[in-house]
């Protein structure tokens, strides 16, 4: 299927690893040259050199990027910029929120979570509308997560970080759709990542498990069985991104499993 993304340009925030990192693949695997933001510059680099050896034929940059820094944020968009020509596709993949119960999470946690995303989030999806205005086929994708759905327990802090994320998104899908930029959500479940490694022992302290039956458990609570790969949001990403999400705007899709109950 040909997805109308060959030769266009995509930040990607929070691609030194994780989702991030495989969301940058996948667009790079469809002829679409990158930005990979991140405050892990090693990280960053890496990924650049593997996609540059990969594909030949596309363009990536890295930029060094703290969304809780507005300089760091304009030195960044700015270098993107000039080294990629424009911006047809933002992706916000930074971010994320402390686990654990309400009494173990201090007020500079909130603080710090809170100031990456949403508001990192505002902040250099802000920077980016006037390169993305520019775009015959602009979309702004943002990774948001089920618990702003369905908050669950040890989620005190990553229900409202992103149902806070759910409401930009829609409200910028109506405030951006006129002028033809699509702006989406997903959620992704639990995910495979660097941080499931807390998620299993998280589960197997408040369940009395041992770590591999806190697998067992986490997997059985998924109904297609398993837990979601990063992999699994990054092909919906590359969708939401292509030509043939046209009409697709203001929406949050899941990615996980069926596990939600909600309809």
């Amino acid at each position: 299927m040909e997805l109308g993304l060959k030769g266009r340009n995509a930040f990607v925030t929070g691609a030194s690893r994780g989702i991030g990192a495989e969301i940058a693949r996948a667009l790079a695997a469809e002829g679409v040259s990158i930005a990979l933001f991140g405050r892990d510059l090693q990280r960053c680099k890496a990924l650049a050199t593997e996609l540059a050896d990969k594909y030949p034929s596309i363009r990536t940059v890295v930029c060094e990027l703290d969304l809780q820094q507005s300089d760091s944020l304009s030195r960044a968009v700015t270098k993107a910029a000039d080294a990629l020509g424009g911006c047809d596709i933002l992706v916000n993949c930074a971010g994320g929120a402390t686990r654990g119960r309400l009494e173990d999470i201090a007020d500079d946690a909130w603080e710090r979570n809170f100031n990456v995303k949403p508001l990192g989030l505002v902040r250099v999806t802000r920077l980016c509308l006037p390169l993305l205005r520019k775009s015959d086929q602009a979309r702004i994708i943002n990774i948001a997560g089920t618990r702003g759905r369905e908050p669950g327990a040890f989620s005190v802090m990553s229900s409202p970080i992103n149902l806070a994320t759910l409401g930009v998104t829609k409200a910028l899908a109506n405030e951006l759709g006129p002028q033809g930029i699509t702006v989406n959500a997903i959620n992704p479940g639990s995910t495979d990542t660097g941080r499931w490694a807390e998620l299993v022992n998280m589960t197997a302290s408040d369940r009395r498990l041992s770590n591999e039956e806190a697998k067992q458990f986490l997997n059985r609570e998924v109904p297609l069985g398993r837990v979601v790969m990063p992999a699994d949001i990054a092909g919906l990403a590359v969708f939401l991104a292509s030509s043939h999400a046209a009409m697709i705007s203001g929406v949050a899709i899941n990615v996980d499993g069926g596990r939600s109950r909600s309809i």
